[in-house]
């Protein structure tokens, strides 16, 4: 089964989209390794700031 080209889906500030390769094609996020990368260490620094009760926190939707 040969497996299509699928592109990220992330869209830079000038509303062009990234040309790189999607990590799962079959997935609803589409998303290349690079944008996948860079959501990570948001999540984690959002987590860090979260967990420190810092000022900057927001509470959690839970």
């Amino acid at each position: 089964m040969a497996s299509s080209y699928v592109t990220c889906r992330v869209l830079s500030g000038r509303g062009v989209q990234c040309t790189a390769e999607a990590v799962d094609p079959s997935a609803e996020l589409k998303i290349c390794v690079r944008h996948l990368a860079e959501a990570q260490r948001l999540i984690h620094q959002a987590f860090q700031r979260a967990s420190q009760g810092g000022a900057g926190a927001r509470p959690s939707h839970a």
